[in-house]
């Protein structure tokens, strides 16, 4: 038994990986511009500006540590609900890159903090 205290929990290599690509992911987000119209523009009665805080407060989390149940469950639903979204903005260029952005690194935040869960 006193030779298992020294045996130390490894974290998996996709872990690692998937925690660096979205660390990678976070950074190059903050830079892009939230797009010119959306602070007023509602999709599918849907308020953008509402949406991408809600997401990045739950990818900044969880690029600090594991998320807890509330911010998990509001990072999983703005996921599909974004996912819903996306088909309707894509008259704009711009939007839809930033939330193409948005959502692909909230899938990623999802599946890192998922891998901590387990």
């Amino acid at each position: 038994m006193a030779m298992l205290s020294h045996i130390r929990r490894r974290t998996p290599t996709w872990m690692n990986e998937s925690q660096h690509r979205l660390s990678q992911n976070w950074e190059q987000f903050r830079i892009i511009r939230f797009p010119p119209g959306f602070h007023t523009r509602e999709p599918d009665g849907e308020c953008m500006v509402m949406m991408d805080a809600d997401l990045a407060g739950c990818i900044s989390s969880a690029t600090k540590g594991r998320l807890d149940d509330r911010r998990s469950k509001i990072l999983h639903s703005r996921i599909a609900r974004l996912g819903e979204i996306l088909p309707l903005i894509r008259d704009d260029e711009n939007a839809t890159n930033y939330f193409t952005v948005l959502h692909e690194t909230a899938i990623l935040a999802a599946e890192v903090d998922g891998g901590r869960h387990a």
